[in-house]
């Protein structure tokens, strides 16, 4: 047999090497297309967490959901676009491989009832607008006299600074002090006072070391009841001083008038018998 010549070696070895070649590709493309298949796609997408936040609105901002391709889901991707709306605080990702997808969420409390219009709208103590409500609840109410109504819409943070040094004073009251607040009010002078249940105003001043001064509320107001003193208001605006004014007592009720005396009758003279007497 005659030997095959180095160009037919050439030539017929060609078909294999492409038959190789394209095996390889194959598997590369088979690969390739393995995770995009159908059978790892998500069957469910739940959200768990929210209060505020609407799940529709979860979902579109998280960028997933059903028949999403499980193995295009990024974690950190994810995370990312639910931190774009201010109202979660933080989020995350749990998945039972390859069908089950969990976004955990975590959402900003609300610190204070802000007044807007006719209606409130509760705040975080960063300042942002969590979501309408009938009432304040068990929040104290936050009132500020210079406010543009269209900063209090949900979803955003409110860039006045009345409402977020009112925001702030609510979220940080000392503990002994929760419950007795029932507003916080920003002047329009822009100074903090803070009105209690039992009626005694307290005046902070103005945002320069309020955070200082409100640590100072609790035990001003336990002195003044150590003293079993009624207070209408606490004055805390002066550096090193506390200044106190009592409740106002009702007036005094004037002095009745006194009953018209008659002149005494004459010496000598008996007005019953209406006849004289001997001195």
């Amino acid at each position: 047999m005659p030997e095959a010549s180095p160009r037919a070696e050439r030539t017929g070895g060609l078909p294999r090497r492409v038959e190789r070649f394209l095996a390889a590709m194959a598997a590369l493309c088979a690969a390739a297309a393995f995770p995009a298949s159908a059978i790892f796609d998500l069957r469910s997408v739940t959200v768990e967490g929210n209060a505020t936040v609407p799940s529709s609105a979860v979902l579109r901002l998280a960028g997933v959901g059903p028949g999403y391709g499980a193995f295009r889901v990024n974690a950190g991707a994810i995370r990312e676009r639910l931190l774009a709306d201010p109202r979660i605080l933080d989020g995350g990702v749990a998945m039972a491989f390859p069908h089950s997808l969990r976004l955990l969420i975590r959402e900003r409390r609300p610190a204070a009832a802000l007044v807007v219009r006719d209606g409130y709208v509760l705040v975080s103590a960063d300042a942002v607008a969590i979501v309408e409500a009938p009432g304040p609840g068990q929040l104290p109410v936050l009132q500020v006299d210079r406010l543009d109504p269209a900063e209090g819409a949900p979803g955003r943070v409110v860039r006045a600074p009345d409402v977020r040094v009112g925001a702030q004073i609510a979220g940080a009251v000392p503990a002994a002090l929760r419950g007795r607040i029932v507003a916080v009010r920003i002047d329009r002078e822009g100074e903090a006072v803070l009105a209690l249940r039992e009626g005694t105003a307290v005046r902070l001043g103005g945002p320069r070391g309020i955070m200082a001064r409100l640590e100072l509320v609790p035990g001003a107001l336990d002195a003044i009841a150590a003293r079993g003193l009624r207070v209408e208001s606490v004055d805390l605006r002066f550096s090193g001083n506390v200044v106190v004014r009592p409740v106002r007592s009702a007036a005094a009720p004037p002095p009745p008038p006194r009953e018209r005396q008659e002149n005494p009758p004459a010496r000598g003279i008996d007005p019953a018998m209406h006849r004289p007497t001997n001195p």
